[in-house]
This record gives structure tokens, C-alpha cells and sequence, in this order.
């Protein structure tokens, strides 16, 4: 009796068929298992993601609100510091302002031109520097405010005013005058005249240049001109404040002889000997001299025959 119940349960042990069926049991609640922690998991990284995402939309929508009250119109505070203006282009013949300062405790500098704002700048280490293109030639009233907060910003007292001259026009030639001794028997002349007030008067030839500047009447005088023998040209350019230069068609010729006649009376001029130089005039001087010879020989002839003749008579 005993001996046949382990042999039926021997081979129900050993029966494959039962050994399979609780294998597949087996793995069936294994794979059970990994897809609930699997679904678990994804649970958990969409909740930390949609986390993130909420975030994010978040500091989206906070970036653009500080943006837009960054860019806003920021609110009067006449307690902020007024920046210092130190330097502002005062003329010019070039289209763009440079304007330089400092300031201390703002972040930023808003530029005023013709009292509207045009420009910003950040401040770096207590110095800021603009350069602002112009439309054209004229003058334009520079200032700057502080600027200072964020996203909510605030903007203190404008600086005082200073005018920036853009000039970009050449001196006129139109009523220049020029004034000089076209022959000279010096080594040096000198050049005179009117010209565009305050403008400087350049003569060059070669090398050689020599400046003066005009009054604000605009007369100037060029001084020690330095001269070759013979023919001479120089060639004049005036120059503008501004720095706007023109040259002049006309040119200063002059001629340096210093052994010439130069007036016409037959002396070498600035000699103390007045010697008679041309061969007509020594003619013409000898001619005169042997005039008055004959003449006083005559007028002595002409009395003595007289006296005599008056004598005889009696």
C-alpha cells in the first residue's frame, strides 16, 4: 500500500507536462510584476516632468513680463544720480557725436539728443561712452539721464545741455583776397588778404609750408616766405574750424630776381651805389652831361664876345 502511493506520487513529481504548467505560472506573475513597477515609474517621471514643464512655462512667462517692463517707460525719480557729462564732440565735420562720462552707482545711461531719447548704454566700471550718427550738418543739444532697478526701472534728472556743431561744408573761395608783390628782390615775401573768419591759411611749395590763421574778420598775413631765384608758384588751401578743407584754384607766382631792375628806373634796387645799369640810359645820361657842356660854353663865348665888342666901341 505504501509503496504504490510514493510511486503515484513519484510520477505525478517527475510528470513534465505538471512541471511546465508551473513554470509558466511562475514567469506569468514575474512578468505581472515588472509591468506594475514599469507602469509605476512612468507614473512618477510624467509627474516630475510635467513638474518641470510647469516650470518652465513659468520662467517663459516671467521672462517676458520683465521684458516688457524692462522695455517700458520707467517711472521719474528725482532722487537718482545725475550722471556726469565730460566729454561731447563741440564741432565736427564728421556725421557721429562722441559723448563720454561717469557714474557711480546706476546701471544704465539713456542719451538725449534735441531733447528726445535716442540711445542707452550700460555703465562699465563707472564709465560710459556713446557715439551717435547724425542725418546731417547742423547743431544738435546733447544730454543724459541715469537709469537704474529691474525689471521695474526708474530714470533720474537729465544732465545740463551741451550743443555739438556738425559742419561738413568747405570755407567759401568766394570773396578770398589775396595780397603780394608779384617780382621782389628779397629772399622771403609777404602773403596777406581775407579769407572765411577763423580759418587757416596754408601756402606750400615743395616741402615747404607755412600756416597762419584768420582773424574773426578773417584777415591773416603770411610772414618769411621763403623764395627761390627766378620764378616762384605756391599753392594756398584754407581750412575750416571744423576741419573742412579747400584748396584754391589760383596759385601765387612770384618772381625773385635779386640783381633786377624791378621799378623801372634803371638802379639795381635795394643797392646804395645808384649806379646807372641799362646801356640806353648811360647814353642818354652822357648826352645830357655834354648838353650842358656846350650850353656853358656857348653862354661863355656868347658874353665874352660881347664884352669885347662893347669895349671897342668906346
Amino acid at each position: 500500500m505504501d509503496k504504490s502511493n510514493k510511486s503515484s506520487k513519484s510520477s505525478k513529481t517527475k510528470n513534465p507536462l505538471i512541471a511546465k504548467k508551473k513554470k509558466d505560472k511562475k514567469e506569468s506573475m514575474r512578468e505581472k510584476l515588472e509591468i506594475k513597477q514599469a507602469n509605476s515609474n512612468d507614473k512618477a517621471s510624467r509627474i516630475v516632468g510635467t513638474i518641470f514643464i510647469g516650470l518652465g512655462i513659468l520662467l517663459v512667462a516671467f521672462g517676458i513680463y520683465s521684458f516688457i517692463k524692462f522695455k517700458a517707460e520707467p517711472t521719474f525719480d528725482e532722487e537718482l544720480e545725475i550722471p556726469a557729462m565730460e566729454y561731447v564732440t563741440d564741432l565736427t565735420n564728421q556725421l557721429e557725436i562722441e559723448v563720454k562720462g561717469t557714474a557711480t552707482d546706476l546701471d544704465s545711461i539713456a542719451l538725449f539728443v534735441n531733447d528726445e531719447r535716442v540711445d542707452e548704454v550700460r555703465v562699465k566700471d563707472g564709465v560710459y561712452e556713446f557715439t551717435y550718427e547724425v542725418d546731417g550738418e547742423g547743431e544738435y543739444s546733447v544730454s543724459v539721464a541715469g537709469l537704474k532697478g529691474f525689471p521695474f526701472r526708474e530714470i533720474g534728472t537729465r544732465s545740463t545741455s551741451l550743443i555739438a556743431l556738425v559742419d561738413t561744408t568747405a570755407p567759401s573761395v568766394d570773396d578770398v583776397e589775396l595780397i603780394y608783390k608779384e617780382e621782389t628782390f628779397d629772399s622771403t615775401f609777404k602773403l596777406s588778404g581775407t579769407v572765411e573768419p577763423n580759418s587757416t591759411v596754408k601756402v606750400s611749395r615743395g616741402v615747404n609750408e607755412y600756416v597762419a590763421i584768420a582773424d574773426e574778420n578773417g584777415e591773416f598775413v603770411v610772414e618769411g616766405v621763403g623764395l627761390d631765384e627766378g620764378k616762384n608758384v605756391f599753392y594756398i588751401a584754407l581750412t575750416d574750424k571744423a576741419g573742412n578743407t579747400v584748396s584754391l584754384d589760383e596759385k601765387v607766382r612770384i618772381a625773385y630776381s635779386p640783381d633786377a631792375d624791378l621799378n623801372g628806373d634803371g638802379v639795381v634796387s635795394g643797392t646804395t651805389d645808384q649806379l646807372p645799369q641799362a646801356a640806353g640810359d648811360l647814353d642818354n645820361l652822357l648826352i645830357r652831361n655834354l648838353m650842358v657842356i656846350f650850353g656853358l660854353a656857348a653862354l661863355f663865348v656868347f658874353s665874352g664876345s660881347t664884352i669885347y665888342a662893347f669895349n671897342r666901341k668906346k
